[in-house]
């Protein structure tokens, strides 16, 4: 087990769901299962989402074309030969799945990992640019999901509380009323 999530409250960066610690982890590379010539760097891990079917802490991936991706604590364990498929995962109650079984899901997302992942970047941005970052802001992004790799094209519509009119806005429980997805189509890794 790499950890218990339901052991108590994993601190985090504030105002964010990263978690401080990264286990000496951060940096893991593997390689991608359908292509070896994709390369999966694992960038740092998330808090658990309350209330989602497969618990556990969550791992951001980057692969080596700047595609993002996340993965769950249950399937990374058994990408990092901690946990043995067909073994009981101690922490979440269920057995360990195999590669490529029913119950795999491997590098994907959800909305809750694409509002993390626009935080990131926004956050990045926020480095670069101190202050109130500029209205009708663009910016690009590759997402890997189930093996399916999509770009999408977002827009900062302002970087204030909607409802105070302050800014800038920070908060990820707002993030999503600062920007919007304009553009969303399917790319092929091979030639991106």
């Amino acid at each position: 087990m790499l950890i218990n999530p339901n052991s108590g409250h994993l601190p985090t960066f504030p105002e964010t769901r990263m978690l401080q610690e990264a286990f000496g982890l951060a940096g893991w590379q593997f390689t991608d299962l359908r292509d070896p010539q994709r390369i999966w760097t694992l960038q740092y891990f998330l808090s658990p989402i309350p209330g989602r079917a497969l618990g556990g802490i969550r791992a951001r991936f980057l692969d080596n074309k700047n595609f993002v991706s996340y993965c769950n604590q249950r399937d990374l364990e058994v990408l990092l030969g901690i946990g043995t498929p067909g073994r009981k995962c101690l922490w979440g109650g269920g057995l360990y799945p195999e590669v490529g079984d029913s119950d795999w899901y491997g590098l994907c997302v959800d909305g809750e990992d694409l509002t993390d992942d626009l935080q990131d970047r926004e956050l990045r941005l926020r480095q670069s640019a101190p202050g109130i970052l500029p209205t009708n802001m663009e910016m690009q992004r590759t997402v890997h999901d189930a093996g399916s790799d999509t770009s999408e094209l977002l827009y900062l519509i302002g970087d204030m509380d909607f409802v105070s009119g302050y800014g800038p806005d920070m908060r990820i429980e707002t993030i999503e009323q600062r920007w919007v997805r304009i553009e969303r189509h399917r790319v092929e890794w091979t030639y991106v």
